[in-house]
This record gives structure tokens, sequence and C-alpha cells, in this order.
């Protein structure tokens, strides 16, 4: 079977964070013996055609390298194109990525496209023809919130989709809700985890003091300042431990400055690292926090790395996030506020036989549903059935 993937995000050398789980399902996929081709954004430094582990990557141009900056960010679907330069080449983005769309499908017919991200890549994949499937992470849907415009342009993608797939049981409702009788064909399916490579960090000694990791994307959503706040409290209690902060994005400088303000000048702070230094970056911790606000959280699969590599987790009531935390029984649900936060914070690293319990069973949680092999398994099924279906229309 000939398929088709999609996506604004995939991983640029390798151990990149940017599409890990999109890669692993299409890397899958050719395993199983799938012809795979995959379309997405060039970025500085990489090559416009690659083969990646049985498949071909197309990777298309659309500006210069210097305003090669629109996709890769964590930050496409937040109002986002923060950076001046991403703003600017926004229109050329969409124009190159519909051509490269065009370019596969004439030369490659697909028999299934998977689109990751409902907008751009679903969008720009609806109406032509060829079944496919969308799987929405989170920011996308995000995105239906905000205006009638974003549901207007949504409804026909999520209509004519083969099946639409999302990464939590949280989003599948608020898709349903936002969208409707237009909503399509919901149906919640993990993405696949390298269970293996995070599972090494379990040999990995833990820190001294006790460290506290937060890794993902610097942006008010993520509610890193409040984590900040609470380190902060933690510290003025007399309670040893420190804080690692590990991402990226347009908040990084007002995080570091709120962190001197507090007296907190010993946070450790990191840009992303590559996936295979990870598991030895959560091995280590022994709280892996997720205090996202709101509902800007479609699951939190850095709780389940985490998990696999042995540190205890702590996260908000956000989106997706209980589908992960079990309060009291996989790690402990937080609340937003600093003052609550640092409390549960407080409570597992004053008790070791609590964070060993809980960890031990969102482990044993993790590993059965987030498994490489059955998670990408669900997904060849779909596109078997979603092509299936539709040649017998």
């Amino acid at each position: 079977m000939r398929l088709l993937v999609v996506t604004h995000n995939y991983p640029r050398f390798p151990g990149d964070p940017a599409g890990a789980f999109v890669a692993r399902i299409a890397q899958g996929a050719a395993r199983a013996g799938f012809e795979v081709r995959v379309v997405a954004p060039h970025a500085p430094g990489t090559s416009v055609r690659e083969t990646d582990q049985g498949l071909q990557l197309h990777r298309f141009r659309y500006a210069p390298e210097a305003l090669e900056r629109v996709a890769y960010t964590g930050d496409l679907h937040r109002g986002a194109l923060w950076s001046p330069l991403a703003a600017l080449a926004f229109p050329a983005f969409l124009l190159a990525f519909r051509r490269a769309i065009t370019t596969e499908i004439r030369d490659f017919a697909p028999e299934i496209i998977h689109a990751h991200w409902w907008l751009p890549g679903g969008w720009l994949v609806s109406g032509r023809g060829t079944p496919y499937i969308v799987t929405c992470h989170g920011s996308d849907v995000r995105l239906l919130e905000r205006s009638a415009l974003f549901r207007r342009m949504a409804r026909p993608v999520f209509r004519r989709a083969g099946r639409v797939t999302t990464v939590s049981r949280f989003l599948a409702a608020d898709i349903g809700q936002l969208l409707k009788g237009d909503s399509g064909n919901l149906v919640p399916l993990p993405m696949p985890v390298d269970v293996a490579h995070f599972r090494q960090g379990l040999a990995v000694p833990k820190t001294t003091p006790p460290l506290i990791l937060y890794a993902g994307n610097l942006v008010p959503s993520k509610g890193v300042d409040a984590l900040i706040r609470a380190y902060a409290l933690l510290r003025g209690r007399g309670l040893t431990c420190s804080l690692r902060i590990l991402g990226e994005g347009p908040e990084r400088q007002a995080l570091e400055r709120l962190a001197r303000d507090l007296g907190a000048p010993d946070v450790s702070w990191s840009d992303f690292v590559p996936q295979g230094e990870m598991p030895a970056e959560y091995g280590r911790s022994t709280i892996t926090v997720l205090p996202t606000r709101g509902d800007a959280e479609g699951l939190g699969l850095t709780l389940v790395e985490a998990l696999l590599a042995g540190s205890a987790v702590a996260g908000t009531r956000a989106g997706g996030i209980p589908e992960i935390i079990e309060d009291g029984v996989t790690g402990l649900l937080m609340p937003y506020e600093p003052e609550g936060m640092a409390e549960s914070l407080g409570r597992l690293l004053a008790d070791p036989p609590l964070r060993q319990r809980l960890t031990d069973a969102g482990r044993g949680r993790v590993e059965s549903v987030f498994a490489t092999e059955p998670a990408t398994a669900r997904f060849l099924q779909l596109y078997r059935d979603v092509a299936q279906h539709h040649s017998g229309n």
C-alpha cells in the first residue's frame, strides 16, 4: 500500500524531538511493507530529498534558509508566528506546501494520506479525491475555539476525512463539541513511544539534591512561570532541591528574569536536546512536571517518556494529562497556582516510597498503551480500512 504522510513537523536530524511521533508511525509503516513518502517543510541544514529508514522524505523549500522559520517551533498554531521572519514567510510556506502535496499525489498516487494536524496538513489534502485520515495533536484543536473562521475552514476537512484520530479522549470530546455534526468519524489513538529507548533512563543515577525537570516549549500556556514560582516557594521553605528547564520558545528571557527576581538564579536552563539524551535527562530527575494551564495540552507525551525512564510525574488537570496521571495512582495532579503546585511537589520530594509506588504503577500502565508495535499496528489497520472503504464506494 502506498502511504503519503503530510506534516509540518518531522525530525530534522537524528534524535530531533520535533515530530518524532510522526516519524515513528511512518517508519513503522515502511517496516510493515508499505511504500511511504513524507512531505514536510525544509529547515536550515536539511536536505530536500532524504531516505529515512525505508521511506522517502521530501522537504519542500519555501524561502531562503534565513526565512525558513515557520515550522518546527511548536508555535505554529498559537497565533503565533511570533517571529517576524516566520510571519514574512508564511504565505510562501502554504503555497509551497500545497505544490509539494500536489506533486506527490501526481507522481506517487498514494492509496491513503495521513495528515498530521488538521491545519495546515489536513486542510491542504482535503478535497483532492484521495482518501485521507487526519490526526489532531492538540494545538490545532485549540484553533477551533478561536473563531468561527477556523471552524468553517475545518468542517469540510473533518467531514471528508475517512477517519479523524486524536491523541486523547479529551481532544475527541472537544472536537465533537466544537464541530458537532461535522466532526467526522472520531477515534482516540495513542501515539507510539519507543519504550526500550526511554527505559534506558532506569539505569541513570538520580541527581542529588533531588531534581525537578520541565521539558517542553516555553510558551505562556505551558505554565512554566507558575512552576518557577512554586520552586521559589519550596526553596523559601528550606527544602533542598533543584530545577531544570529544558526547552525553547518566546518566553525564555522573561522566565529567566522571573527566576532571578524570585531569588532562584540557580535554575538550570537548556535548549532542547536530541532524543538520544532524553532518557538520561528523565532518569536523573526525581520528578518531571507538566504545569500546563487551561486546556492547552492534548495529552502530554513528556509524562509518558518520563515514567518509562523512572521519573515520578506531576501535572495539572489540563487537557489530556489526567489520561496519563491518575491522581495518587500513577502520579500527582497539581493545582495551577504556585502554592498548590509547591505543596504537591513537596509531598513527592519528601516521600520516596510514594514516588516509587506511583512511578512503578505509571510505568506499567504506559508500557501497555504506548508501546511502538501495538500503537503503530492500530494506525496501519486504520489505513487499510479507510483505503478499502474508499475503493468500495
